[in-house]
């Protein structure tokens, strides 16, 4: 047979069925009728408790009265006022004061009776209690002297949760004649999770006599009674043994809620009996959160104050990374007030060419073990913080005096980063007995459970291996100072790469003019050359045509000239420098369609010349973007058995549109997103002479005029060229 293991972390202690001695307990459905009923109820009903199940609410208001002798508060306002609140009211029960709580739960109302002394708590009493916590800077120290005043409990504590889910007593407040139990340390499962679900819900706790009888409520089973919001609910066992074995004969609990969390408890116990009216537990809860809420506000003064602190630092960090040539220096000159901010006993500033130290760190050779392992093993993240540093592997290094890293790098092969180091702190545990569960077979029912320790004595633990841990403002100190110098870092890349674009740039402009001088050049010499050879071949020429001739080549030098000043203007000249007119194209539009057609030696052909309007722009540049236009128009259609062309203008909006339209090869669908690249050649046109640089020239061109274009073409039937022109 199968022995079954309980754990006390696996006990429903919600759902336990029973509640204490010091209450009743009635429970109703939303229809008002009793579904379950405390056995000791008894005491005041004055007959068997099972015959009063399904009796509706109005069978036991007679029984008792509000403590002003009026009729009871609840009889015109049921059962409205029921659902989904919280109420309280002091009765008079069988001549005794009690608090009635109601309340509801799963669709379940909830009537709890406590016995509740008739005692007024004057509000100068609360007055004094905060006084003393507004004028102390021990907030723990004196809510626990405050609670031991108000309940008169042997010893009263603040236990705080830890991050591992122990605890500690950080405050106490006992009789002369009990053992002190300040700073011992305390299992997770002596306060279980489902515990301090419980703590969450319901703010307070206590059990009067842990040898008390306890009252069965019938009617329902247990699994269907949460008690979780009940301040009678009988304890779990477990905890009662736990009490008994640490000599407690009564207790009670204050949940500490900061930051709607559970942080740690009010824990107060006696070596007697001790019941804990009603009114007072409820002055012991507003005093506990009166202390949680200075504690509060205090962390939050310190944080700003440290925030405020830090934000110094970084504006003085920030001016000297920006007027410094490396991050480097700028963190050697900063190194002792970051290592004064993080509490480092050493630090470290590692680059290519760069390594400086200050304080206890590692030498070189331990530095770079650690720093590769860490890549290698434990985090690729540019930020790693530990207070506990270790080895999975034999480095033969003694890391005590940092055990504490935090790393923060700059590149993602952290060959730039910035260390600092803690020592190890040697830390002697001091815990209520040995933090440990044994199992007991229950040969009856077939189980092992662990029973509640037995020992309390105390058992010292010393803790080896870490440092201060890295707090929440630390770590956030390390990320803004790895956001400056990374900004920083970038700031100093960004210009050199923009220069060095620059650069490039430039080169290409300069490569790029070379290729459009010769190109411009070569119909002006072309026109220079044919009128020259003619005149050189000819004997018999009359003195009209050598001075066309002789003209022709005039002009065509004044252009050559143009050419050559216009490109070197614009070398070193924005745009907006050059002179913009108005200029008329048809005087050089038709000069140029006759230079083309001569130069191609083109006998069948037709021009269409529609308005030609004036286009604000530059004169030269005009000239060269309808020189490369109209020659590659007649270059790429003069193998037509006729070639045409045609030329138009108009206006559209506040810009002027020109068309220039061939009927030659045409351009094909994937060459025309490449068309105005550099010496980029058609696919059709290898037949053809040129350099691929026309088109980029007239692209270049259209961008200094700020004017657009665009193409329209199909393979075989020609090309239509769109250039808008804006005006002013």
């Amino acid at each position: 047979m199968t022995v079954l293991t309980l754990n006390c972390y696996e006990e429903a202690i919600h759902l336990c069925g029973k509640i204490q001695s010091f209450g009743y307990l009635i429970i109703f459905n939303l229809d008002l009728n009793c579904i379950a009923v405390s056995e000791n109820c008894s005491d005041w009903l004055h007959c068997d408790t099972a015959n009063i199940l399904n009796k509706d609410i109005y069978h036991f208001l007679p029984y008792f009265k509000s403590s002003s002798n009026d009729s009871f508060i609840l009889h015109e306002q049921l059962p409205s006022s029921l659902i989904d609140k919280t109420t309280s009211y002091k009765i008079i029960l069988n001549n005794k004061t009690y608090q009635l709580t109601i309340y509801t739960n799963n669709n379940k109302i909830f009537f709890e009776f406590e016995e509740n002394e008739k005692e007024i708590i004057h509000i100068s009493q609360l007055n004094d209690f905060q006084l003393k916590l507004d004028q102390s800077e021990d907030t723990w120290q004196v809510l626990v002297e405050n609670i031991r005043t108000v309940t008169g409990y042997d010893r009263v504590m603040v236990y705080q949760f830890l991050e591992d889910s122990s605890g500690i007593v950080i405050a106490e407040k006992t009789s002369p004649d009990k053992e002190k139990l300040l700073g011992y340390r305390y299992p997770e499962f002596d306060i279980p999770q489902q515990a301090r679900q419980l703590y969450e819900k319901n703010h307070s706790r206590q059990v009067h006599d842990i040898y008390a009888t306890t009252s069965n409520i019938i009617g329902l089973e247990p699994s269907n009674i949460d008690l979780s919001h009940s301040q009678i609910r009988a304890l779990s066992p477990i905890h009662l043994q736990y009490l008994e074995n640490f000599g407690v004969r009564a207790s009670a609990s204050f949940s500490i809620i900061i930051e709607n969390k559970l942080w740690g408890l009010v824990t107060c116990q006696n070596f007697t009996p001790k019941y804990i009216p009603y009114d007072y537990r409820y002055l012991c809860l507003v005093i506990t959160q009166y202390a949680a809420s200075k504690y509060l506000v205090k962390k939050e003064r310190k944080f700003f104050l440290k925030q405020q602190d830090i934000k110094e630092l970084e504006i003085n960090l920030k001016e000297r990374l920006y007027y410094n040539k490396s991050w480097e220096d700028t963190l050697m000159e900063f190194a002792e007030d970051f290592m004064v901010k993080l509490s480092a006993h050493g630090m470290i500033i590692k680059s290519a060419n760069y390594f400086y130290t200050i304080g206890k760190t590692p030498n070189k050779n331990e530095f770079d073990k650690i720093h590769a392992y860490i890549n290698k093993n434990i985090d690729a993240k540019n930020i790693y913080t530990t207070h506990n540093f270790t080895y999975n592997e034999p480095l033969q290094i003694d890391h005590s005096n940092w055990a504490g890293i935090a790393r923060i790098s700059f590149d993602d092969q952290h060959n730039s980063s910035v260390y600092w180091f803690r020592e190890e702190i040697k830390i002697a545990e001091k815990w209520a007995g040995i933090p440990q569960k044994y199992p007991i077979y229950c040969k009856e029912k077939n189980v092992i459970h662990y029973s509640p320790r037995t020992s309390f004595q105390l058992w010292l633990n010393e803790v080896k291996g870490q440092s201060e841990k890295w707090s929440l403002i630390d770590q956030g100190f390390i990320i803004m100072v790895e956001k400056l110098i990374r900004n920083s870092i970038l700031q100093k890349i960004i210009p050199v790469k923009q220069l060095n674009e620059k650069l490039i740039e430039v080169n290409n402009r300069l490569e790029t003019y070379t290729h459009q001088l010769a190109h411009d050049l070569k119909n002006p010499l072309t026109e220079i050359k044919i009128k020259a050879q003619f005149i050189q071949i000819r004997k018999e020429i009359s003195r009209e045509k050598i001075y066309q001739f002789s003209k022709n080549i005039a002009d065509a030098t004044t252009l050559i000239n143009e050419i050559i000043n216009k490109t070197l203007e614009s070398t070193k000249a924005t745009p907006d420098i050059l002179p913009y007119e108005y200029i008329n194209t048809d005087i050089f539009i038709n000069q140029l369609i006759n230079q083309a057609l001569e130069n191609y030696k083109i006998d069948n052909y037709k021009v269409d010349l529609g308005e030609l309007l004036p286009i604000y722009g530059e004169k030269t540049l005009l000239f060269q973007l309808f020189m490369n236009l109209i020659n590659n128009a007649i270059k790429f259609s003069s193998k037509q058995q006729f070639t045409r062309i045609s030329i138009d203008s108009f206006m559209e909006e506040n810009n002027t549109i020109y068309h220039i339209k061939d009927n030659g090869i045409g351009i094909s669908e994937e060459e025309k997103p490449h068309i105005f690249s550099i010496f980029k050649r058609l696919s059709n046109a290898q037949e053809f002479e040129g350099d691929g640089i026309g088109m980029s020239i007239v692209k270049r061109i259209v961008d200094k005029l700020q004017a657009k274009i665009s193409i329209d073409s199909h393979l075989g039937i020609g090309t239509t060229f769109k250039i808008s022109f804006p005006n002013e």
